[in-house]
């Protein structure tokens, strides 16, 4: 059996507008197709390892389903096509299944700083990334600063949490000598390096949102600063791709803002079932998957 996490809304609803029920209640996709792309099928985190950026909602959901029923999408998440709800309230419940979960670098540090049991999380850390953003958010800084091998990691150690001299041996990687000189100019000219990742992620949990806000220039991460920390006027119009369009318009409204911008099959065929504007969204759905899923909704 796997167990499969996820999130809900208080109401039981998903993003997309499927209903999950309470603990003994199995649900089933509407529709199931076992290829290993997103839709026809109900999503997750397959024991509960992936992308944690995709859990959202209130409810912490487990959900218990067949292996034969369960298929990986990409190292992020996976769909599943029926299962058992076994657990759904708040995080704490969630300790009992620690043991059988989260048992990546990635998943474990998310797990011990969004659920807890720190003991259990530790080990199961590492690498260099996760060792340095433990480290850095949730402590055990003798235990996680061997685990940290890489340059980029080493520097981005160094700059933060200090030991440049155990650190300045671990930087072997010519691209990482321009960063490292940045480290003794001051942590203004340090923060510049960040990427849109970096920056979404250092301003959600570490703040100098001011400083980081620019360095937001992709339009996922647009969304999802948005979504998590606000500047929605400022981020409406870095958001230029389909799937950020459609979330935007979906979630915050601006629809007559977003609706130039689906341009792809998946995110037209999704705005017309669940916003609207079938007779525009009609032409741009072209990828044959698609269409077929576009007549089988729309047969007119």
């Amino acid at each position: 059996m796997v167990l499969i996490l996820r999130k809900c809304n208080a109401d039981g609803s998903s993003r997309n507008g499927f209903f999950y029920g309470q603990v003994g209640e199995i649900v089933t996709a509407p529709v199931w197709n076992p290829k290993p792309k997103c839709g026809q099928g109900l999503h997750g985190l397959r024991q509960g390892n992936g992308e944690w950026v995709l859990l959202t909602g209130h409810d912490w959901l487990v959900i218990e389903a067949d292996e034969k029923d369960v298929v990986d999408i990409d190292k992020n998440k996976c769909k599943f096509r029926t299962g058992k709800i076994i657990y759904r309230g708040e995080k704490e419940g969630l300790h009992q299944y620690s043991d059988l979960m989260a048992t990546d670098s990635h998943s474990a540090y998310w797990w011990a700083l969004s659920i807890g049991d720190l003991d259990i999380m530790r080990d199961r850390v590492t690498d260099s990334m996760h060792a340095y953003y433990w480290a850095l958010y949730l402590g055990d800084n003798q235990i996680m600063r061997d685990r940290v091998i890489e340059s980029e990691w080493a520097y981005h150690w160094a700059r933060d949490i200090g030991d440049i001299e155990i650190m300045i041996d671990r930087m072997n990687e010519s691209f990482c000598d321009f960063f490292w000189s940045m480290l003794f100019a001051g942590k203004e000219n340090a923060i510049d390096s960040f990427f849109d990742a970096k920056a979404y992620y250092w301003a959600l949990h570490h703040g100098d949102k001011d400083i980081l806000r620019d360095r937001i220039t992709k339009s996922r991460w647009a969304y999802f600063w948005a979504r998590d920390i606000g500047d929605k006027e400022i981020m409406r119009d870095r958001v230029t791709e389909s799937i950020g369009a459609y979330n935007w318009a979906k979630n915050f409204g601006d629809k007559e803002i977003m609706i130039d911008r689906i341009t792809d099959s998946e995110y037209a065929y999704k705005w017309a079932k669940d916003i609207g504007d079938k007779e525009v969204m009609r032409d741009r759905v072209t990828d044959p998957f698609w269409m077929a899923r576009w007549k089988h909704i729309f047969p007119d």
